[in-house]
């Protein structure tokens, strides 16, 4: 989850935001540098560097190698002892991170839910848990926080939509759990895309990401950024119908590609066996069970096909897959099979087929990573600065 650091546009690099996104992005830029990467004058780049500084966004940091004379300064962006609160839920547990600027755990503390009970009951325990991780710290600063939920998303407000998987949750119930405590910037994130964008190795590729837990869920990353789609449902693939007479799903239809392939559809197909969770499946299939491998094998080439088409369509440079079942080796290796089987072999040749991290690791590199942009957007930067202006202009 190592992110190669893209260097900003320079259009608009004169402003506070761009010049900080800049200094962020390079990890750090000399001014010269500056100077000669904008292009500004050298009155109008001091003034804004001094203004960020004592802001707190930026710091003079290790001398350069010298050239003769006195040695400059790299100047980098202020991220000692900054932190971020991470929340990531799934089905059937949460993680609660204390994160530092790059998404790196600091601190945290995992423990199992049911995300389909009431709200309060799931949401009050992280929320205690956060309090409880940051009370730890010395020297922080708390920027903003961060939630994933298996659920859709919308983006814009952080509502829960299409509430399958937490019927009983009101839209925005993590926004009033989350609001109720902390006053700071908040995201809250699908889990799949999350993940997908904490799984990127650099903004230059194209991730298509696809979590196998209890359900199925699915993130895309282009260059960078999510694919939402005209409506927020882009990567919503456990629905695809595969068969119009399969078994029937939580939707009401019947054939939905997760009712073959997710985790909930094998566990009802192995139940017979004793193994009532997906762990479970996971140590069954690592002893060479022959029944759960198969069980695996078939719900896998399901998948596969499915994915054959995404994997045609979007012609990314990675398919990774993750969650419980997703990440186990002998599932990777039948969707990968049934994948490159299935695609022209001018798709197959440049794609790369393995499981992520954990998935509470790579969600949680995700949700710090949209949270960090939210806060430290140009755009968000210069409104804030505008913002003050006026206020002192008033």
């Amino acid at each position: 989850m190592t992110v190669e650091r893209m260097p900003a546009s320079l259009g608009g690099a004169t402003s506070h935001g761009h010049l900080l996104e800049l200094i962020r992005s390079a990890d750090g830029l000399s001014r010269q540098q500056l100077l000669s990467i904008t292009g500004m004058s050298r009155a109008t780049l001091y003034e804004r560097l001094d203004t960020l500084t004592r802001r707190g966004y930026i710091y003079e940091a290790e001398p350069l190698t010298s050239t003769g004379g006195r040695p400059s300064r790299k100047i980098r962006f202020e991220d000692r002892g900054r932190v971020v609160l991470a929340l990531t839920l799934g089905q059937t547990h949460g993680t609660v991170s204390i994160t530092d600027t790059t998404g790196r755990q600091l601190r945290s503390e995992t423990f199992e839910l049911e995300i389909s009970a009431p709200a309060d009951s799931v949401l009050a325990p992280l929320v205690d848990t956060g309090r409880k991780l940051l009370a730890q710290g010395t020297g922080e600063t708390l920027l903003g926080i961060g939630v994933s939920l298996p659920a859709p998303v919308e983006a814009g407000t952080g509502h829960v939509k299409h509430q399958t998987t937490i019927p009983g949750w009101s839209p925005d119930s993590v926004v009033q759990a989350v609001k109720a405590t902390w006053d700071l910037p908040l995201v809250i994130e699908n889990d799949a895309r999350a993940a997908a964008l904490g799984e990127r190795a650099s903004d230059a590729e194209t991730v298509v990401y696809v979590k196998v837990g209890t359900g199925i869920g699915c993130g895309i990353v282009v260059e960078g950024s999510i694919l939402r789609g005209a409506h927020g449902s882009a990567g919503d693939i456990g629905h695809i119908r595969m068969s119009a007479d399969g078994p029937l799903c939580r939707c009401g239809r019947h054939g939905c590609l997760a009712a073959y392939s997710s985790g909930r559809a094998l566990r009802d197909r192995l139940g017979h066996l004793g193994l009532t969770k997906l762990e479970d499946i996971g140590a069954a299939a690592a002893t060479g069970n022959p029944e759960v491998l198969q069980a695996l094998t078939d719900a896998a080439d399901v998948l596969g096909r499915a994915l054959a088409a995404t994997v045609t369509t979007l012609n990314p440079d990675r398919l990774v897959l993750g969650g419980q079942i997703g990440g186990l080796p002998w599932f990777v290796e039948k969707v990968s099979l049934r994948v490159l089987t299935d695609v022209v072999e001018r798709i197959a040749e440049g794609i790369v087929v393995e499981a992520g991290h954990p998935e509470d690791l790579a969600a949680c590199h995700g949700i710090t990573t949209l949270v960090m942009r939210k806060i430290f957007a140009p755009e968000a930067v210069d409104q804030l600065f505008a913002d003050d202006a006026e206020s002192a202009a008033g």
